[in-house]
């Protein structure tokens, strides 16, 4: 018998005020005359967009569903190239670690769901650059939670790939 299990991507319609993809453009970035006080506003937007996932994740719980998609704006502008060198992970830590392992004590399933711009197969080489950024980007941050590549099976749930 095979079990179906669906989940969905990013954002609920049930939960109130938990966007996990709040932003900030790089143009309001610039407007803050002390760079790293616009870097820590980065990482508090960054912190609440880590806290409201790990929030639905407890609700997927409550309403059995076992598969959850992040939003690739979980950190913003963690690629931008006037950003190059900034460290996003260590400030999060306590958050990425959190949710890592929420997920794999309810052996729930987690991945990333790119931007509709990260396009594989784009014969533009700086597209194409940009979209392997991101999916590093992603790697890291499951590596962060403390997810593992080594291997054929998924580290949250256990199951084959």
């Amino acid at each position: 018998m095979t079990i179906i299990q669906l989940g969905y991507v990013a954002m609920s319609t049930e939960l109130i005020n938990s966007s996990p993809s709040q932003t900030m453009t790089y143009a309001q970035f610039q407007k803050i005359k002390n760079k790293e006080a616009a870097i820590r506003k980065l990482e508090r937007i960054a912190k609440s967009n880590l806290e409201n996932c790990l929030r639905l994740l407890k609700h997927n719980k409550g309403n059995d569903i076992h598969f959850f998609r992040l939003s690739s704006r979980l950190i913003p502008l963690a690629n931008h190239e006037a950003l190059e060198g900034w460290d996003y992970l260590t400030p999060l830590k306590k958050e990425l670690k959190e949710l890592g392992e929420f997920a794999r004590k309810e052996k729930m399933r987690i991945d990333f769901h790119p931007d509709h711009f990260v396009l594989l197969n784009s014969p533009k080489k700086e597209i194409l650059q940009a979209s392997v950024q991101t999916l590093a980007l992603h790697v890291r941050l499951l590596e962060s939670m403390g997810n593992r590549f080594d291997s054929s099976v998924c580290t949250s749930c256990g199951r084959w790939l």
